[in-house]
């Protein structure tokens, strides 16, 4: 997690030549023009649906939820369930009951972007009202040793659940993440954020040093436990069926600055609402072997995300 800056291959473009990164190499004044014009004509098309999902009502708004997923996923079907087979077991559905959670899972992929948007047009007491909130003392026991907390979040459920039910309850909360494809969806995902009181932090912007000042602070600190970020960090976690290359830096530098850390679950629940729960994951210490209880912490959420993919797969 140390050298989260020098992974290029994690890191957009656009996001490596805005930071100096040594891979990014300048582009030709014809190239820039091109991508000019194309990024013009998609943040066009963008906008219009913006505006279409954030002012509807949650019906209409959700209506055209599977085309969107369609489109962020064209091409990935035989993949993706190649992937949810070899997690669930390709035994544990017929060929039309894969088809049928491919199905789902396009729906939900395309719910995810909708809700998101929409929680960024809601004032805070709606976004109070959207996102019901359990396990809260165990985040609060765990801020009140001063060292901040660590949230492992997955993308199941809401991936803008996570800020509209801690920020706006005062929570000093950032959330790691990696850059947007492009300029204006970072710029749209930031305000986002912005509008419920949380920080992003990207990888590959000093990410160790600006998540050690938020430990320091008594900040919370949330990111994604399935995926990956800096190779020499990866590691191969039993995952269901199979395994999982997961990345031990977030487990690392949490036990490294004594912040406990916590698993965060999240389930849509009907009418665009949500329910988070916080619970505590297994206490590791970095006394004798820091690695072996990164490993040992990080296993531990992949099995809590593993029984979840269980109950909804659809949603992964």
């Amino acid at each position: 997690m140390e050298h989260a800056e020098t992974s290029p291959n994690l890191i957009p473009a656009w996001h490596r030549e805005r930071i100096g990164h040594s891979s990014a190499t300048r582009a030709c004044r014809s190239a820039r023009l091109r991508r000019s014009l194309v990024d013009s004509l998609i943040q066009g098309l963008e906008a219009t649906v913006f505006w279409g999902v954030t002012r509807l009502p949650d019906f209409w708004a959700h209506s055209p939820a599977s085309g969107i997923g369609f489109l962020q996923r064209a091409g990935a079907k035989a993949g993706g369930i190649a992937r949810m087979q070899s997690v669930l077991g390709a035994d544990a559905h017929d060929s039309a009951g894969w088809s049928r959670l491919w199905t789902g899972h396009l729906r939900h992929v395309g719910l995810t972007a909708i809700e998101g948007l929409r929680f960024g047009r809601m004032n805070r007491t709606q976004l109070l009202e959207r996102v019901n909130l359990t396990g809260e003392e165990h985040l609060r026991a765990a801020l009140d040793r001063g060292r901040g907390a660590m949230l492992f979040i997955t993308h199941l459920g809401s991936l803008g659940a996570i800020p509209a039910a801690l920020g706006p309850r005062g929570y000093d909360i950032s959330i790691t993440g990696n850059a947007m494809p492009r300029p204006s969806l970072e710029k749209k995902v930031r305000e986002l954020y912005a509008h419920g009181g949380v920080e992003r932090i990207l990888v590959g912007d000093h990410l160790p040093s600006r998540i050690a000042r938020v430990f320091r602070r008594n900040g919370v600190l949330a990111s994604f436990v399935d995926y990956t970020v800096v190779e020499r960090l990866n590691c191969w976690l039993p995952f269901g069926r199979a395994e999982l290359k997961t990345n031990l830096g977030p487990a690392l530098l949490a036990l490294r600055n004594r912040a406990p850390v916590l698993y965060v679950e999240c389930r849509r629940l009907a009418r665009g609402c949500f329910e988070l729960q916080i619970s505590p994951l297994a206490a590791a210490t970095v006394d004798r072997d820091p690695m072996a209880a990164a490993r040992s912490v990080t296993q531990a959420a992949i099995a809590r995300l593993a029984g979840e993919i269980e109950e909804r797969p659809e949603e992964w």
